[in-house]
């Protein structure tokens, strides 16, 4: 439930979603790699998991993410690629401005911590040059750990995090 009262509901995103999506990305491209309708059908072939959140029946929210040893281009994606032998990565999750503090980053989160739970660790990266504070915080919250840093094309410094999912050993990637 959101503060209002609406219910949420997360499910697999559909071909029908694919318009909101590239337009709730396009809106926070500023933290995001940009995504046209070729590049984000590409992404979801790849995809372990691609969901939305709908709030009243509204896409409000989105999120990808790649299992390791595809195809996928991303710099960060590799990076992981390179230090650990299984992990989900979240490539990407967006939530829509009007719908922002009502828990459905939390949601989102919670279903791809759910749905990587095999591959023992969840990862995704953050800028701290500049930093994004919010972000940090939140995953600290959720008990993201570091795992290394790395500075992008852009001269944006990102930190490398990681959620060890289930029983196991943490994850031990390096610079």
């Amino acid at each position: 439930m959101t503060g209002d009262g609406r219910s949420v509901v997360v499910r697999d995103m559909g071909d029908g979603d694919r318009d909101t999506v590239l337009a709730l990305n396009a809106g926070d491209v500023e933290h995001l790699s940009s995504l046209d309708g070729a590049r984000l059908d590409w992404i979801v072939s790849l995809a372990r998991l691609a969901v939305v959140a709908e709030i009243g029946g509204e896409v409000a929210a989105f999120a990808l993410v790649v299992g390791p040893g595809t195809a996928y281009d991303s710099a960060n994606y590799r990076w992981f690629g390179d230090r650990l032998a299984d992990f989900s990565y979240l490539d990407r999750i967006v939530v829509a401005g009007p719908f922002r503090r009502r828990g459905l980053a939390g949601l989102l989160y919670d279903r791809a911590e759910a749905d990587g739970a095999g591959s023992g660790i969840l990862v995704c990266e953050v800028n701290v040059e500049p930093a994004n504070e919010p972000s940090l915080a939140f995953h600290q919250g959720r008990g993201y750990r570091e795992l290394g840093r790395r500075v992008a094309g852009d001269g944006t410094g990102l930190v490398m995090l990681g959620l060890t999912l289930g029983v196991g050993a943490g994850p031990t990637a390096t610079d």
